[in-house]
């Protein structure tokens, strides 16, 4: 692919983004936008790609750039129609380059049925999941789609969610679950393929195997699982200097500069890595280059997603595939059919979809 082609690429991914993020309520009017250099941080994107979605944002009356101050949003947001079902959503994040596509999902399954969709962001704070369940129960919301908070913990708001079943609102929970709440959910099957990618890095003769997870969602946890069981299943010594963690509090403090320093001065005998996402291996791939260690020739990786994000242009990592819009739109229809299933909280409506995985060439053998 030519590099203008590459341009025109990323500048629709981030304007898309952007577009779903304002339109879904996500983001009100007059809520302060991103600034250029917190989403090239973001996306790893060139000032002048992110310059040209900001461009057609402000041309289509979504944002507003004021001098001194920063970027707002503009957008009055559709007119809500008191008469149509409403279905709650309540998401961890929505700087996540795969919430446009899940989103698009979810709502391509809701509308079409007639129901609008209340967005909430909680990122990743108790207290908001809190106050945003209460105000979804005040809005007698049809059915509600979750993303847990800090989910890899079990989750405190236990009233609240007594609260959901004692009134029977139909609840699915969406890429993890609380372990202390019997909900339904639509995932990854996260540790099953952990364990098939660290099996390709074994396959391919490497030994001492690390990794980087986050510790306080679910996601990772069920990573760290797959990786360990996979080791331990195959006779290969687990070395905890090997594994280093971040959450969603350090994240910025653990993968910038010195942060990475200190993970590659833990694992430098490392051979392969096990990444948390495409986001992570994306920022070790810059730090590794900038030092001249090269993917997968020096160090092979391995990750999860299929983000499809700027890295080093020869490299595509091997990547677990993320259904994204699929995922959005088996959510969307599983909450329908527990809408209109009166035993619903008897019934099990959960899928964890079956592992795939990207053609990427990050890894060699050793």
């Amino acid at each position: 692919m030519r590099n203008t082609d590459q341009d025109v690429l990323k500048y629709q991914k981030l304007y898309h983004w952007a577009h779903t993020v304002i339109t879904s309520g996500v983001m009100n009017r007059m809520d302060k936008f991103p600034s250029e250099t917190s989403l090239q941080k973001k996306f790893g994107y060139s000032r002048q790609t992110v310059r040209t979605a900001l461009q057609k944002l402000e041309d289509e009356g979504l944002i507003i750039r004021v001098r001194g101050s920063g970027t707002y949003v503009a957008y009055e947001g559709r007119p809500s129609d008191e008469e149509r079902p409403r279905i709650g959503l309540l998401l961890s994040y929505y700087s996540d380059y795969l919430f446009p596509r899940v989103y698009d999902g979810i709502e391509s399954a809701l509308r079409e049925k007639g129901y609008d969709i209340e967005v909430a962001v909680t990122k990743n704070h108790l207290n908001a999941e809190a106050l945003y369940l209460e105000s979804m129960f005040q809005r007698e919301v049809s059915g509600l789609i979750i993303e847990g908070t800090r989910s890899a913990f079990p989750n405190p708001n236990i009233r609240l969610y007594e609260e959901i079943r004692r009134r029977n609102i139909p609840t699915l929970f969406i890429h993890n679950h609380y372990a202390n709440q019997t909900f339904d959910s639509v995932e990854m099957a996260d540790a099953k393929a952990a364990y098939e990618i660290t099996k390709i890095l074994i396959e391919n003769g490497h030994r001492k195997i690390g990794g980087i997870f986050k510790y306080d969602d679910m996601q990772g946890i069920e990573r760290y699982k797959g990786y360990m069981q996979c080791l331990s299943d195959h006779g290969i010594r687990y070395d905890e200097d090997y594994v280093r963690w971040y959450s969603t509090k350090d994240m910025e403090e653990k993968l910038g500069k010195k942060g990475l320093m200190h993970i590659y001065r833990r694992t430098k005998e490392c051979t392969a890595m096990v990444m948390y996402n495409d986001e992570v291996a994306d920022y070790y791939m810059e730090f590794l280059e900038e030092r001249g260690i090269r993917v997968p020739e020096d160090l092979s990786l391995v990750s999860f997603d299929d983000a499809e994000l700027q890295q080093v242009d020869r490299i595509k990592v091997l990547s677990v595939i993320h259904p994204k819009y699929k995922l959005g739109r088996v959510t969307g229809r599983n909450l329908l059919r527990m809408i209109e299933d009166e035993q619903w909280q008897t019934r099990n409506y959960s899928y964890r979809f079956p592992v795939q995985l990207n053609d990427g060439n990050s890894v060699m053998k050793h």
